[in-house]
């Protein structure tokens, strides 16, 4: 009968209960203070790099201020507190990534609820991948967002690839107080030196990191074509995924799950991949890369904006996808980078850095 009650509660009615008993009192550190909402503390490696990222750009580039991560896990249970605590000069960031719109419904509800938590402070979405459909449940969700959005009356939201900037300048057309801004997904700021990576033994073998996922695009004869050529290599072939598991992670734990995964990606001879950050990751490890697409236009785009140009990436369209065994002769023949190096150039950096200051 319990579980029967349970189950026909609203989800927002059960949250709010879970929230008013097990709510915390936290001690903000004193002076200037910028936060970063929604803080990755599970096992998606991308999301870990994202926020150790953005950690780092603001360390760098905020240094008056005291940084302040709020775990995702945690966002429900400080918010009132931090509410209590919050003044005119701290900034509000909320996390990047390719969670912005319907495809994860529940990152999307947290970050709607900062953004409505904090209406005096400056608010910075940092770069994000919009996604949605022409279904009539995304329309609506759509709407909300833009609503929730433009009632805020000092927010920068930055897309990290033109697709989703095209979109955010139409939504938001005619709202003064929502900038929008064009960045490179934040990861692509640091290196992989800065994230704890070491210097490796020399590199053996192909690593494969495939979706398996709701953002899969590849179908039986995709996969085909790439096992054959895979094998044709005759080098030692090893699977991997940028999703590790776990949930409510140390911060060490974290840290460990990120510096581990690029090192597995530097001591590859070559990375076959169809996430968006296993091709990030891939640039800051120095391994050339073979990045094939998802469902969605984010992978595709974010190597159309700001890889294209890259030596050790090759991005395969489906339609040439007869092409990948040639694609990787290229890619074996292609010199490692170095754990210093940056995918892009800092200063496609510098409207954000702009909003922030």
């Amino acid at each position: 009968m319990f579980d029967y009650i349970k189950k026909a509660l609203p989800l927002k009615f059960k949250q709010n209960i879970h929230t008013f008993l097990n709510s915390e009192k936290i001690k903000l550190p004193i002076g200037k203070r910028v936060f970063i909402f929604l803080a990755a503390d599970y096992g998606n490696i991308g999301d870990l790099a994202i926020s150790a990222a953005q950690q780092n750009f603001l360390n760098e580039n905020l240094t008056d201020y005291e940084i302040f991560p709020v775990p995702i896990s945690k966002t429900r249970l400080w918010l009132d507190s931090i509410k209590k605590q919050v003044n005119s000069d701290d900034i509000i960031t909320v996390i990047g990534g390719g969670n912005m719109g319907v495809l994860y419904p529940d990152i999307e509800s947290l970050r709607q609820l900062v953004i409505c938590s904090f209406p005096y402070n400056k608010i910075v979405c940092f770069p994000q991948t919009l996604d949605g459909d022409d279904s009539q449940s995304s329309n609506k969700a759509l709407k909300k967002l833009v609503k929730i959005y433009s009632s805020h009356s000092n927010i920068h939201i930055f897309a990290r690839e033109l697709i989703t900037y095209k979109k955010l300048q139409d939504v938001f057309n005619g709202q003064k107080n929502v900038k929008i801004g064009f960045v490179p997904d934040i990861v692509m700021s640091t290196s992989a030196k800065q994230l704890g990576v070491l210097n490796s033994s020399k590199s053996t073998g192909i690593l494969t990191c495939l979706r398996n996922d709701k953002e899969c695009a590849l179908k039986a004869e995709h996969y085909a074509i790439l096992d054959s050529a895979i094998g044709d290599t005759g080098l030692t072939i090893t699977k991997t995924d940028t999703h590790a598991g776990g949930s409510g992670l140390s911060k060490a734990e974290c840290n460990k799950l990120l510096s581990n995964k690029i090192q597995q990606f530097a001591e590859a001879q070559l990375v076959i991949t169809d996430r968006l950050h296993g091709m990030i990751l891939c640039i800051l490890s120095g391994t050339p890369c073979l990045v094939l697409p998802n469902s969605n236009h984010k992978i595709r785009q974010t190597y159309l904006d700001w890889l294209k140009d890259h030596p050790r990436v090759i991005f395969v369209e489906i339609e040439n996808f007869t092409q990948v065994p040639k694609y990787i002769d290229q890619l074996l023949s292609q010199p490692r980078g170095n754990l210093t190096d940056y995918p892009v150039e800092l200063t496609q950096y510098k409207p954000l850095i702009k909003a922030l200051s």
